[in-house]
């Protein structure tokens, strides 16, 4: 079953809409129930504390009159002595009238009075002040046979804050119209990236390897980056997958073509000894084509193990020393051959590198047979040359190869770019190959040139920085 989705857009906008919404009504509950009661706890606090301050201190006129100003409050003090109830309201109304004071009807009950002087309580009490839209909080309270009262006007805060509730309502109507619009751009200008961003991830899923040039300076811009790295490293695998599956055909079929070969020589001489054609000369090549079957199989299984990256035994040598080694197992074929090696010698010894001597062995095992097999004017030139980083050893000889041919066709396995002069020399096709691959495993590099029919090839090896 499939999930209905929603756009990130529409959730956000709707999610940022609901958070203010709800800011307003909790606003709204806020100043109708909580702030009126908070209001009115505020007052009732200060006509107490004034209160409070009359009776723990001395009471004159002016003492009074500044603690009335300083809490902006109005207070009233009456002696009870020798007064009728009628007379004492009255003196009351008159006090509060000139303090600008104004109630529909104040009047202090005989009731209240006596409590006042029968206990040492303040008594409260609300008048409504009419049409004022206001009330007027009074403590009352008997000192020393004089009555004092504190009081303070209080506004009818409900009613405030409904006012300012229908005027919030109304303005956060419209705030909140334009806020959702405001949102909604935001919103956008946020998952837009994303939406491009899901769209070339479809795209990668159809390995279509796609990037994106929309890259915001964000997070999402991150990940945007990220995406064309990876799309960048799925492209690369991708084109050196296809190329290994071609290299891996081709390398097939130049295998089938090789084995197939000296089969079926050895099948044909087989069969001519068996019909009782043999001259003498068939038990013979019969045995020659069997040693090239074993030859192939052993190149095959040294090219196998190199590019499986298998770990490699690295021990301090001297390359000149391992090269000298080569040219004196090789110097019978090329005295044989009439095949003169030109070297200039090196005036002082070169500096050590880590490899495996054994692979370096067939390194130039491989290259000084390749030249003796495909020289064409009988003389192979080598040269050394060292830096601060690396040791350079060059091998060349000229070749019936034209200036247009690919010389990074070398290093595929099975190709022989032409056919050997040397026919005391057989060849697989795998010996350049070997030589990139041991090259590549120690970290050094190789590098084929043909300059002018002269076939050269370059060798970097990075000196160790263990020097006996």
């Amino acid at each position: 079953m499939n999930k209905k989705t929603r756009k990130i857009s529409t959730t956000l906008t709707l999610t940022f809409s609901l958070i203010i919404v709800g800011s307003f009504i909790i606003m709204f509950l806020f100043n109708s129930l909580i702030v009126p009661y908070y209001y009115f706890s505020k007052m009732d606090h200060k006509v107490t504390s004034v209160m409070t301050d009359i009776q723990q201190n001395t009471r004159s006129e002016q003492q009074l009159a500044e603690l009335e100003e300083n809490n902006q409050v109005t207070i009233i003090s009456r002696s009870l002595d020798g007064t009728s109830l009628d007379d004492f309201n009255e003196a009351l109304n008159v006090e509060l009238n000139r303090k600008k004071v104004a109630l529909n009807r104040f009047w202090i009950t005989q009731e209240t009075l006596d409590q006042l002087q029968n206990t040492s309580q303040s008594v409260q009490r609300n008048f409504d002040q009419g049409k004022q839209k206001s009330s007027f909080l009074v403590e009352m309270r008997v000192i020393d046979n004089t009555f004092y009262l504190v009081g303070v006007s209080t506004v009818n805060f409900s009613e405030t804050a409904n006012l300012i509730n229908t005027f919030n309502f109304i303005s956060m109507s419209l705030t909140l119209g334009l806020i959702i619009v405001l949102i909604y751009i935001s919103v956008r200008k946020i998952t837009d990236p994303l939406v491009n961003l899901k769209k070339v991830a479809e795209e990668i899923t159809r390995l279509t390897f796609v990037t994106t040039d929309d890259i915001p300076a964000n997070e999402i811009g991150e990940l945007a980056l990220s995406i064309n790295k990876m799309s960048y490293a799925l492209a690369t695998y991708q084109k050196n997958l296809l190329a290994k599956n071609e290299q891996l055909k081709q390398f097939t079929a130049d295998l089938t073509h090789e084995l197939k070969t000296p089969i079926a020589l050895i099948k044909a001489y087989g069969s001519g000894i068996e019909d009782d054609l043999d001259d003498g000369t068939y038990l013979e090549v019969i045995l020659q084509q069997t040693q090239r079957l074993n030859d192939i199989v052993d190149q095959m299984l040294d090219y196998a193990k190199l590019e499986q990256q298998q770990p490699i035994n690295k021990v301090l040598l001297q390359l000149s020393d391992t090269w000298r080694q080569t040219v004196a197992e090789l110097q019978p074929t090329m005295e044989k051959e009439d095949i003169l090696l030109l070297e200039a010698d090196t005036d002082t010894p070169l500096s050590l590198i880590e490899a495996d001597p054994i692979l370096l062995k067939r390194v130039f095992d491989n290259l000084l047979t390749n030249s003796i097999k495909y020289t064409t004017d009988k003389e192979i030139q080598a040269n050394w040359r060292e830096t601060e980083e690396f040791i350079e050893f060059t091998i060349s000889n000229q070749t019936s190869l034209n200036s247009d041919f690919d010389v990074n066709k070398l290093w595929e396995a099975f190709y022989v770019h032409e056919k050997s002069r040397n026919k005391n020399l057989s060849g697989t096709g795998l010996g350049l190959s070997i030589v990139q691959s041991i090259m590549q495993e120690h970290g050094f590099t190789i590098e084929a040139r043909l300059v002018h029919q002269t076939l050269i090839f370059i060798l970097h090896f990075y000196k160790s920085e263990k020097q006996a």
